[in-house]
């Protein structure tokens, strides 16, 4: 009896001990289900885009607490750094560079090979991942910087619609002669002098090798001698009465609807507005143009690039959500929103308009539609910006690149 009960006993304590063990299993199984995501955006259309992906996410994935973090200035640097309290982490391409650089972000190669991204995105949007050769992010969803006009503002007005790029530069100065002004609708964070310089910039100077340089000292950029042949071009339009001071103003959504009503002859925008411009009389500046000079880099911006901090713990949660974001299907609900994403495979073109035009571009784009403004660091930002200023207000010092960059980094 008493080898029984010692025997009963012994069976009691090993199925105790499988029971506490099976638990502890289930903590941790609890404890891994968990994604902590942080989120370094202020632009309004990115965080309307993220708040639908994560909440889509969380729809599909009920056992994973998804942990977001949106600080008011808040320090990246500092947040990330510490373990594993942000497993993704959605910036500008400024900090993914800045970070990447000091060793902060995790290599994306085997993201970018799993998701099959160089397959199903356009050129740009891996550019935009790309650093130094290696992918440490991947955009939310790029959009182009259009030149738009509307064909019933233009007629009352009596201006034809321009065939050529000197057709359009006379354009300009029509409009500036009847005192219309141009809004400018750029995200926010966008200097409006830099945003419209990039339509320039962009044509002239290898964004490549602008690149390269990032932040590498006054001697490397002053050897950039294409960025004063930039400043040198914005001049001539300048002197040649097309563009001044008065030219551009800052648009919001309310200017859309203007310019949508006809209101408004012209108006440059990005395509995040390209759901509102379904009017048959909106077009594309550079659309049917005979002029083959305007066959250009359109510039393509993003306010937001997801990336994976180096610390991160919670991994197969990592490559879920991304796996997910990156999906067809949710990029397919995107455009169902009316949105215009990086996917290749789910934006429809057909019907043409202004959607057709921004997806043509968005396939065309390259490594140097990346706008100029994301592969140069802050401090050169301010300087190239007030040199914008000075040209269009008349001045010109034929050295605004070399004053630009001693203003940096004196």
């Amino acid at each position: 009896m008493i080898v029984r009960r010692r025997g009963l006993a012994m069976l009691l304590l090993i199925l105790l001990l499988i029971n506490i063990s099976g638990c502890g299993k289930g903590k941790e199984t609890a404890k891994e289900k968990q994604l902590n995501i942080y989120i370094d955006t202020k632009d309004k259309g990115s965080l309307d885009i993220l708040k639908f992906i994560t909440e889509e996410y969380k729809k599909d994935n009920g056992k994973v607490k998804v942990n977001v973090n949106n600080p008011i200035g808040g320090k990246i640097e500092e947040d990330i750094s510490k373990g594993g309290e942000s497993d993704i982490v959605f910036t500008s391409r400024n900090n993914m560079m800045k970070l990447s650089k000091k060793g902060l972000l995790s290599d994306m190669d085997s993201y970018y090979d799993e998701n099959k991204i160089s397959e199903r995105y356009y050129t740009v949007v891996k550019a935009y991942g790309r650093f130094n050769d290696k992918y440490y992010g991947v955009p939310l969803i790029p959009y182009t910087i259009e030149i738009l006009y509307n064909q019933k503002a233009l007629d009352k007005l009596n201006i034809k619609p321009p065939s050529n790029i000197t057709d359009f530069g006379s354009m300009l100065k029509k409009l500036g002669e009847s005192g219309k002004r141009i809004p400018v609708i750029i995200p926010e964070d966008l200097d409006i002098n830099n945003g419209l310089f990039s339509i320039i910039v962009n044509n002239k100077v290898s964004m490549r090798k602008l690149e390269s340089i990032y932040d590498s000292g006054a001697s490397a950029y002053k050897s950039l001698n294409e960025m004063q042949q930039a400043f040198d071009t914005l001049s001539d339009l300048s002197k040649a009465g097309g563009i001044n001071k008065n030219t551009f103003e800052i648009g919001n959504d309310s200017t859309v609807d203007k310019f949508v009503k006809g209101d408004m002859p012209l108006i440059v925008a990005t395509s995040h507005y390209a759901k509102s411009f379904k009017d048959e009389n909106i077009k594309v500046i550079g659309e049917n143009m005979g002029d083959s000079s305007i066959n250009f880099n359109i510039p393509v911006v993003t306010e937001s690039i997801m990336s994976v901090p180096l610390n991160h713990k919670n991994g197969e949660e990592v490559t879920n959500f991304i796996k997910f974001a990156l999906s067809d299907d949710t990029q397919k609900k995107l455009v169902e929103k009316g949105f215009i994403t990086g996917n290749k495979k789910v934006n429809n073109s057909k019907g043409g308009g202004v959607k057709g035009s921004v997806i043509q571009h968005l396939q065309e784009s390259t490594e140097d539609g990346v706008a100029f403004v994301y592969n140069i660091p802050e401090k050169l930002k301010g300087s190239i910006s007030s040199k914008v200023d000075e040209i269009l207000s008349g001045k010109q010092s034929k050295k605004e690149w070399e004053e630009a960059v001693d203003e940096a980094y004196r």
